[in-house]
């Protein structure tokens, strides 16, 4: 419901069912006093033109169904037992050894740049779009404006990620209405947002542009953001642990960085069932199984895969499909 001044007195508009029929609701950013105050930021940072701001942001339409995909993702819905049998599947890991064969070269050509091994690099793509099979249909506008001025715990990033994204359309002359993504405004084969996508995106089949819709520019560009992030080129991801004794339950998924050794970790009751080095900063994991609580052990290259999404569940789905994708490439 908005309410709108007319001739000194208050009429009340009903939306409800219009955005019923069409999804969105036009909202005209441009007036928008958060969209403002981008603007004048933009203006004086950036020399942004203030009327081809205007004019996007005008196009702008709220979506509604943006903030419940918000809400309502699966990293924080779904228990483990049941996200990752949703990305963990057969048809995702054989299309991911495919992948991995096509583009062998260029993934080898990635690893011996940034150190990140070929099949982590696939298990990213497989996991955000299914190999380029689903990069988005919503309209990144309209999802990093809706979020940028609606949400209301994220604003501010989203603020950021919007301005990024509108300094995106100016450098590559892109229509600002016209681009598609995921729901949070994410873009490409690896579902890089705005402000990753002009920092970290490369041109890795060296033909004069960064497009992350672009395979070959897509694989060089999620190793140059794990390396990047400081993945430890050679240096394993994770193991599952058994628990001994009285162990300390309080330490598990009480911290993403890992900041305890192997050695301490096994004192406190966490054994890992592979061989690591006692002195290699580590964390605990716990994930609520089908047959119960499962503990593992994350080091800090399980971190960095992390930092492409912020829960531990993404960072083993993805884990677990770059060790199917190797099984199946060993077993020829």
């Amino acid at each position: 419901m908005s309410i709108y001044k007319y001739n000194g007195a208050f009429s009340i508009v009903f939306v409800i069912a219009l955005f019923g029929l069409s999804g969105s609701l036009s909202a005209d950013y441009s007036k928008h006093p958060k969209a403002i105050s981008l603007m004048d930021k933009m203006v004086l940072e950036h020399n942004y033109d203030r009327t081809q701001l205007e004019r996007i942001l005008t196009t702008a339409s709220r979506e509604d169904r943006i903030l419940k995909s918000m809400k309502n993702s699966a990293e924080k819905v779904k228990p483990w037992s049941k996200y990752r049998p949703l990305f963990v599947t057969e048809t995702r890991v054989k299309s991911g050894a495919q992948f991995l064969i096509k583009y062998r070269t260029v993934l080898n050509r990635a690893e011996q740049k940034y150190g990140v091994p070929p099949e982590v690099i696939t298990a990213i793509i497989g996991v955000e779009t299914n190999y380029g099979g689903y990069t988005g249909k919503a309209n990144v506008l309209n999802s990093l404006s809706t979020l940028a001025f609606e949400h209301p715990r994220r604003s501010r990033f989203f603020t950021s990620e919007l301005e990024n994204y509108l300094l995106l359309v100016r450098e590559r002359n892109w229509q600002a209405d016209k681009p598609l993504g995921s729901y949070a405004g994410a873009m490409g084969l690896g579902q890089f947002m705005p402000s990753n996508y002009r920092r970290l995106a490369v041109d890795f089949n060296n033909d004069g542009v960064a497009d992350l819709f672009d395979p070959v520019d897509a694989i060089g560009s999620v190793a140059n953001y794990f390396k990047h992030h400081g993945w430890v080129k050679g240096q394993p991801v994770a193991a599952l642990a058994v628990v001994k004794g009285e162990f300390d339950k309080t330490i598990a998924n009480n911290n993403f960085k890992p900041s305890r050794t192997i050695a301490e970790l096994e004192k406190l009751g966490y054994q890992s069932t592979v061989n690591y080095d006692p002195s290699a900063k580590a964390t605990v994991v716990r994930f609520n199984g089908v047959d119960g609580d499962e503990y593992w052990i994350g080091l800090k290259n399980f971190y960095v895969i992390s930092r492409y999404n912020p829960t531990r569940k993404y960072a083993m789905a993805v884990y677990h499909v770059s060790q199917e994708i190797n099984r199946i490439l060993e077993k020829g």
